[in-house]
């Protein structure tokens, strides 16, 4: 995935944060309202089903915060885009990913070290 933004305004732009948010409402075995279920190793988040053994992935390149809002059930892993002059474009880019098993942390271990290179 990529977000990129376009400053079309005459100033320049900075300090963007960008909440990116997967919805994990409408996936079956994902609907927990908790963070309980839920692992963050930025630049990903992680959640896991109800049976422990399926993952969601979601992470972002400059990613200013992994988190999760436990009345929701959804993942953050937000960017921070880099300064935009007036004019100029930036982007960053993200992953989503499907992981099944119980070592999640090898997983998000395993991720660190391709996702971004």
């Amino acid at each position: 995935m990529t977000f990129t933004v376009t400053n079309g305004s005459t100033e320049k732009l900075t300090r963007l944060r960008v909440q990116m948010c997967v919805m994990l409402a409408g996936l079956y075995g994902f609907e927990k309202l908790t963070n309980d279920n839920k692992a963050f190793a930025s630049p990903f988040a992680a959640c896991k089903d109800a049976t422990s053994k399926r993952w969601v992935v979601t992470g972002w390149e400059r990613c200013g915060r992994a988190w999760g809002n436990p009345p929701c059930p959804c993942l953050h892993a937000d960017p921070v885009v880099e300064d935009c002059p007036s004019g100029q474009t930036r982007s960053v880019r993200g992953w989503l990913s499907f992981y099944e098993g119980t070592d999640i942390d090898a997983e998000l271990k395993r991720l660190k070290a391709i996702a971004f290179e």
